[in-house]
């Protein structure tokens, strides 16, 4: 999915962000939690931002996963008077932030701006709906492959061996994104290890059979263009 500023022309990208203050926030800090009034939207100029909610003790479900030039805080600033999920930083970012007042005042100004949020928006909802799809409907393996699909297409290159991940996969990360144990991962990887579908050098994996994957998840039949995390 394309991010947000991205989406945006010069005018429009300068002007919006004439209208924040910035943020400088280390890794492992939390920017708002679940249930904290939602008075900000944030945009990413550095760093990573993963967005989840909390399903009980040490269990937790990732929404979505955030990069450098798109936003988040959405799901609250325009649905509410709370977050409905927490908002934490994987690695040292970098954010510009604008009060829910001044970003209604320019999307009502500007009709350019709106369209593309309203866009962006809706965009994402598409992935978060397939993500949970995945993540409910096929189990705890298609939790898992769903995962696995999604980093190929975010950190993914094609080799004559199969699609090898150039960022390094923690199984306790995968566990939070589907919000299943870290251990219900390790079996299933190590299935796949046994069957051949997939191969790992220590945290680096290989994907030999991704078709294996895509039948799982009944691929053919989702119309979600990109599915990143």
């Amino acid at each position: 999915m394309e991010p947000l500023l991205n989406r945006l022309d010069t005018y429009n990208y300068d002007m919006l962000l004439a209208n924040t203050r910035k943020l400088d926030v280390k890794k492992g800090n939390v920017i708002y939690r679940e249930g904290s009034p939602s008075n900000y939207l944030y945009f990413i100029m550095k760093g990573q931002v993963r967005i989840y909610k909390k399903l009980g003790p040490g269990k937790e479900l990732t929404i979505f996963t955030r990069n450098p030039h798109d936003g988040f805080g959405e799901i609250g600033v325009f649905s509410g008077k709370n977050y409905s999920n927490t908002a934490e930083a994987t690695k040292n970012t970098t954010l510009y932030f604008i009060g829910k007042n001044e970003m209604e005042s320019i999307l009502n100004q500007n009709g350019q701006i709106g369209l593309q949020f309203t866009k962006w928006v809706a965009e994402s909802l598409e992935a978060s709906k397939a993500k949970m799809r995945d993540y409910i409907a096929f189990g705890s393996e298609g939790a898992v492959a769903s995962v696995f699909v999604r980093y190929s297409n975010m950190y993914g290159i094609v080799t004559k061996e199969g699609i090898r991940l150039t960022e390094p996969v923690m199984l306790r990360d995968v566990s939070k994104h589907i919000g299943i144990s870290r251990e219900t991962v390790s079996r299933v990887v190590n299935k796949w290890k046994e069957q051949d579908i997939i191969a790992n050098d220590n945290k680096y994996f290989l994907i030999k059979d991704m078709n294996y994957f895509r039948k799982i998840l009944v691929c053919e039949n989702c119309g979600v263009e990109n599915c990143v995390l």
